[in-house]
């Protein structure tokens, strides 16, 4: 899906509390001339934090210091009660940091997880300039933390570069290596050598070290034996799944990552593996990142992606391809005018030879809000199922993900305003026929409902 808003209406100034939302310009301009500059730092949180508590326990404070805004994500989920609320946010301003313990200036309004929540630091900038070529990139997930890019510009911002969270969000799965003689396998919960690698999925447990072709919550399902495909990994599109087996093209593909529900700052699932002999199979693609951006006016001719990695391609007989991960999650606060290109696509599936390619992964979610949109096209499109050179390779493509944008009134509808605030309803009134509407911000992400299983 592909959503362009051209030229509506503008209104009224901007109220003393959305300034205040943007930050005190405090760490100064920020001009990016190279690729890959990293500015998060982050945490996952070592205690949980009930609601009306002011303090949150870290693993590792060093990256914290009094007087920063940070943001505190919910990334992954522990049982199904939690499952809804994988990608809400919080923004936070730190008042002193003691050892391992970050103290609030405000209550939080929501209690946060051990395992779930992370805590990234905020820089908070004056104007911010992306020069053509130059990039902004989100410190990858590691397992517990990061897969986040987040700033505030209190003036303009100028992208004609790239702001991204491509392929930063949940790992992919690992290719096998299977015996030739291996064939016939068919179970959800296939073991290594026979089964490969799932996606990693929002689930707290639904890790890489799981094989077999069952998806693995939002991250896709690896490929069994003999050489079928890996799953996609899922967004608010669901993961396609990978296509058929070498050994009489049976459809035992890994199923596609379960859509997550949530519109926030998620990270896309990864994509599973796909199964192959000698060296030959294909690791699945990994899943997008967030971004979460406030600027006064935002302009250029560069692109806002958190988009999710394409699977490995096969390049003999033997190898299946990958899966590709889902699209991650944008959040643009735009106070004035933007102009912008945002993408929260699922990977491509990895191709095959004659059997066995790999799933797409599914699409994220966009959502926009500024005073006045006068061209933004937003792409939330499903990963292309992977393709093979001959036959029919069974693979299928992720599921479109979310656009919305919509024009508001700083007056009337400003930012979420204080601790605790975390999604945004999205309306209708856009062009173009997406679920279109919104907010001051954009809001990339992927979720959805479907089946579970683990």
């Amino acid at each position: 899906m592909r959503v362009v808003l051209l030229g509506l209406c503008g209104v009224a100034s901007l109220a003393t509390a959305q300034v205040q939302q943007l930050g005190d310009g405090k760490d100064g301009p920020l001009d990016v001339t190279t690729a890959g500059v990293v500015v998060n730092r982050h945490s996952p949180l070592a205690a949980d934090a009930a609601a009306g508590d002011s303090r949150l326990t870290v693993v590792d404070s060093t990256p914290f210091r009094a007087g920063m805004t940070v943001v505190v994500v919910q990334s992954r989920f522990k049982s199904d009660g939690e499952r809804a609320r994988v990608g809400e946010f919080s923004v936070h301003t730190l008042e002193r940091v003691v050892g391992p313990v970050l103290e609030l200036s405000q209550a939080l309004t929501r209690a946060w997880r051990l395992d779930e929540a992370q805590v990234v630091t905020v820089p908070e900038y004056t104007d911010v300039t992306i020069a053509p070529g130059a990039s902004l990139l989100a410190p990858p997930w590691d397992g517990r933390s990061g897969g986040v890019l987040a700033f505030f510009a209190a003036g303009r911002l100028v992208n004609d570069g790239a702001v991204s969270a491509k392929g930063a969000g949940l790992r992919s799965g690992a290719a096998v290596d299977v015996a030739e003689a291996e064939a016939g396998c068919v179970r959800e919960d296939e073991r290594g050598p026979r089964g490969s690698q799932r996606g990693e999925g929002a689930l707290v447990g639904a890790t890489p070290a799981l094989t077999g072709r069952g998806f693995n919550d939002s991250g896709g399902g690896g490929g069994v034996c003999r050489a079928s495909g890996g799953g996609g990994g899922a967004g608010l599109g669901q993961g396609g799944q990978g296509g058929v087996s070498e050994d009489g093209r049976r459809d035992v593909g890994g199923l596609g990552g379960e859509a997550l529900t949530a519109r926030g700052l998620h990270l896309g699932g990864g994509g599973g593996a796909a199964n192959g002999a000698a060296g030959m199979g294909r690791s699945g693609g990994r899943g997008g990142g967030a971004v979460f951006v406030r600027a006064r006016s935002l302009d250029g001719s560069g692109t806002f992606v958190a988009s999710g990695e394409a699977g490995g391609s096969a390049t003999t007989r033997q190898g299946g391809g990958g899966g590709g991960g889902g699209a991650g999650g944008v959040v643009l606060e735009v106070v004035d005018d933007a102009r912008c290109t945002v993408l929260a696509e699922g990977g491509a599936g990895g191709a095959g030879t004659t059997h066995g390619p790999g799933g797409g992964g599914g699409g994220g979610h966009v959502s926009l809000r500024a005073r006045r949109v006068v061209e933004c096209p937003l792409s939330v499109a499903g990963g292309a199922a992977g393709v093979v050179t001959s036959g029919p390779g069974g693979a299928q493509p992720g599921a479109e993900g979310q656009a919305a944008a919509r024009e508001v009134s700083p007056q009337t509808d400003p930012f979420p305003s204080g601790p605790g605030v975390t999604l945004e309803r999205l309306g209708c009134g856009c062009t173009g026929g997406a679920d279109a509407g919104g907010f001051v911000t954009v809001l990339l992400l992927a979720s959805g409902w479907r089946r579970r299983r683990w």
